[in-house]
């Protein structure tokens, strides 16, 4: 994982200038991005008492997580597992993939191309359920609504305005249920503990 010159002086407890003077000295390992400077988080000089202060925050994002996201797929009551198959929007987009991949009103390329970005959109789904990190989970579930919104202008795209049958279910489905869930997703994730990337 890499830090920002302001996470890891908060990381360490010293000033922003401090980190970008030993960086310039030489005394800390890091590369700049985008013009920023990035800096390797196993590289940082932590005491003792500092890595458990990181450990004793690790467990409370991870709990929090757990605690947001229900689990329908878990066996038992007291199985604390998660999957992405919990989530509506993800079940919801599974049953569009499957109409979408049993039509034949469209043309091929149309479909194949709604495909695409309906498979997109489950990936970035799972990804932001299983990312450890808020502003990963916030950024795979920003990706998921995108997908699904390129799905439903290629739908747009071929049939018109207004759509007709099937494409018109579709759209309802898509624009009506997931792209809203999806965006709700992407707020729940700001809402975690942490800071803000």
């Amino acid at each position: 994982m890499e830090l920002t010159v302001r996470e890891a002086a908060a990381l360490l407890g010293k000033h922003p200038r401090t980190i970008r003077a030993k960086i310039a000295r030489g005394d800390l390992h890091a590369f700049k991005r985008e013009g920023q400077w990035r800096i390797p988080r196993g590289t940082l000089p932590l005491t003792e008492p500092q890595r458990q202060d990181l450990q004793v925050k690790a467990e409370a994002v991870r709990t929090a997580v757990e605690a947001h996201l229900p689990g329908r797929t878990a066996e038992s009551r007291g199985d604390r597992r998660r999957s992405v198959a919990d989530l509506d929007v993800f079940r919801g987009g599974l049953e569009l993939l499957a109409w979408v991949r049993d039509a034949e009103d469209l043309s091929a390329r149309t479909l194949a191309g709604v495909e695409a970005a309906l498979e997109v959109a489950l990936m970035a789904l799972s990804e932001g359920v299983h990312h450890y990190a808020r502003h990963e989970k916030r950024a795979a579930f920003v990706h998921a609504r995108a997908a699904f919104a390129r799905a439903a202008a290629l739908l747009l795209l071929e049939a018109g305005v207004p759509p007709t049958e099937p494409v018109h279910t579709w759209l309802v489905a898509l624009e009506g249920r997931l792209i809203p869930a999806t965006a709700r997703l992407v707020r729940w994730s700001e809402t975690l503990p942490g800071r803000r990337q």
